[in-house]
């Protein structure tokens, strides 16, 4: 079977989220994924936000599973990481798209013509400040896969503050 670890790293923080002191202790780390009902997610003609409802972890409740946003609580660097599979496929290509702020940040992708199981990964350390967007997007035409095993994810956690 899986076993899921999230990491939390400890930052002190008082009062205003972009100064620091040792006055109090802060967290922030989650993990979601697509999860059930196992199949595949797209095609759809336009570029969707991911909405991953399968919260394995929300300290700090940073990621919100209704629209599939995480949200900096405070400002500092950050490591973001989003996971896409495909399986059984063979007319459509696996991609993720990573945003800030509705910016394009990155594009993971992977060829799924063939209907070979395949899975791709990719993170960034990233410097946030409070209230900045961080979310992924399906691109148009492309699929995703998930199941029981959540195979398809989004992470992130707070590494320090700036």
């Amino acid at each position: 079977g899986y076993k899921f670890i999230s990491v939390a790293l400890y930052v002190c923080c008082c009062g205003n989220p972009n100064s620091w002191s040792s006055l109090e202790l802060e967290k922030v780390a989650f993990s979601a994924a697509l999860g059930l009902p196992a199949g595949l997610r797209g095609p759809i003609g336009s570029e969707t936000t991911i909405v991953y409802k399968n919260v394995l972890t929300n300290v700090g409740n940073a990621y919100n599973p209704a629209t599939g946003i995480f949200t900096a609580p405070f400002k500092g660097v950050y490591y973001i990481r989003f996971t896409g599979s495909v399986y059984d496929n063979k007319s459509s290509n696996m991609g993720v798209n990573l945003y800030k702020n509705g910016h394009h940040l990155m594009h993971l992708g992977e060829n799924g013509f063939d209907g070979v199981a395949k899975h791709a990964s990719s993170g960034v350390t990233i410097e946030l400040v409070r209230g900045d967007q961080v979310y992924t997007r399906l691109p148009a035409n492309y699929v995703l896969w998930d199941d029981s095993y959540f195979r398809t994810s989004f992470s992130g956690f707070f590494l320090f503050p700036m």
